[in-house]
């Protein structure tokens, strides 16, 4: 038996090897046809992406603090029948105005009475005071103001009605219910601040001046500055009076505000309310701070024992 001869042609080869090459091409082109489809199918989830991150900051502060920093605790020892106020003050940190309120809740459903006061500002005039020589009115104008933390009295007086006269000055008296004291600056005493307390029905020598109160004025000059810090006006009232003494007499001219105050004899007689009751809702400016004392009244009868009271500011209902 004989096997199959194969014979092998060149032509034959070539054309096999074109047919493939020509699949491959066909198949790569197909390739590329598909993926350009895919491509021009896909479409933009966004233009562009902002990514904000805000701090933000309480709109009120009470006495420079947030409220991660609360309570603020405080502590008094009392006996019936007695006030005791303490400062504090509120800040505006915001652009726009808040209403507030003062909510108070005391352990105990009597005996206890907590109210709210800041200063109560006001401009005088030569004709609110009296005077001794009603001819002289030489007060020109008197401001009560606050400042951070304290009242302030901007004193000016009319030179012109006073000229000659050799030593001025201003002395503010403060009636709290726990003292009673004096504080300025004294005609002839060299122009160095003076306090003085009321006790037993008579004033005291000098004594030392509290921390925080200022007197800015020269005994010559006509314009002064008192300064008190709101922790000495707890539940005050209060009186000024303006002397001008000169050479070679034994008199003075004074000025009294208010016009029907007893002056040194009877210091608490007439004297003006000082602070303005805070309502419990009130509206707190931008940008405002708001310095205000809280004061404590205690029942006379109250019971001996151990008591809570809780202020909280908390925005006003609409």
């Amino acid at each position: 038996m004989f096997g199959k001869l194969l014979i092998f042609s060149p032509k034959l080869g070539r054309e096999r090897k074109m047919h493939l090459t020509k699949k491959k091409t066909a198949i790569l082109v197909l390739a590329l046809a598909m993926c350009i489809g895919v491509a021009s199918a896909a479409v933009l989830e966004y233009f562009g992406r902002i990514v904000t991150t805000v701090y933000v900051k309480q709109a009120v502060l009470l006495d420079g603090k947030d409220i991660t920093e609360m309570p603020i605790t405080e502590e008094a020892n009392v006996a019936g029948g007695e006030i005791v106020c303490k400062f504090h003050w509120l800040t505006s940190q915001t652009t726009v105005p808040v209403n507030l309120i003062f909510v108070t809740d005391v352990t105990y459903d009597g005996g206890i009475t907590v109210e709210y006061y800041k200063v109560d500002e006001l401009t005088l005039g030569a004709s609110d005071f009296a005077y001794r020589d009603p001819a002289v009115e030489y007060v020109s104008k008197v401001v009560v103001s606050r400042g951070e933390g304290c009242a302030v009295w901007t004193i000016d007086l009319n030179g012109s009605l006073i000229s000659g006269h050799w030593s001025t000055g201003a002395q503010l008296l403060i009636a709290t219910p726990e003292v009673i004291y004096t504080f300025g600056i004294s005609p002839g005493a060299a122009s160095q601040p003076v306090y003085k307390e009321y006790k037993n029905g008579a004033w005291s020598s000098p004594l030392p001046v509290p921390e925080g109160m200022t007197a800015e004025g020269n005994v010559n000059d006509e314009h002064f500055v008192l300064q008190i810090p709101l922790k000495y006006l707890c539940g005050a009232k209060w009186a000024i009076n303006i002397e001008a003494s000169w050479a070679g007499h034994s008199g003075s001219y004074y000025a009294q505000y208010p016009k029907g105050w007893g002056r040194w004899s009877n210091p608490t007689a007439g004297v003006a309310d000082l602070l303005t009751p805070i309502g419990s809702q009130f509206t707190l400016a931008p940008g405002e701070r708001l310095d205000f004392i809280i004061c404590y009244k205690f029942a006379t009868n109250i019971k001996p024992d151990i008591y809570t009271i809780t202020t909280t500011v908390k925005l006003a209902p609409e």
